[in-house]
C-alpha cells in the first residue's frame, strides 16, 4: 500500500518538478522567469498532478489481478510464519 501512495505522490509532484526545471532553464533571463511564475501556473500544475494521479489509479485498477475468495490471515504454524493469502 505504501508503494502505491509513494508512486501517486511522485506522479502528483511530477508537473511541479518539470515546471521547476523549466524555470531553471529560463534562468538566462531572470525577468522572464519572474513573469512566468504565476498563481494560474501553479493551479494548472496542481490540476495536472491530480489528473495524473487519477489516471494512475484507473490503470492500477484495470491491470491489477482480481482477488476473489476468503482471506486467510497470517498465522504461526510449527514455529514458522505462514503469510496471509486470498484463497
Amino acid at each position: 500500500m505504501a508503494r502505491i501512495v509513494f508512486e501517486l505522490a511522485g506522479f502528483f509532484i511530477l508537473p511541479f518538478l518539470c515546471y521547476a526545471g523549466f524555470l531553471i532553464w529560463q534562468q538566462r533571463n531572470p525577468r522572464a522567469a519572474k513573469k512566468i511564475l504565476t498563481r494560474k501556473a501553479l493551479q494548472w500544475q496542481t490540476l495536472a498532478g491530480v489528473a495524473l494521479m487519477a489516471l494512475v489509479l484507473v490503470v492500477y485498477g484495470l491491470l491489477d489481478e482480481a482477488h476473489t475468495g476468503p482471506y486467510s490471515p497470517a498465522v504461526f504454524k510449527d514455529g514458522q510464519l505462514v503469510p496471509g493469502r486470498v484463497e
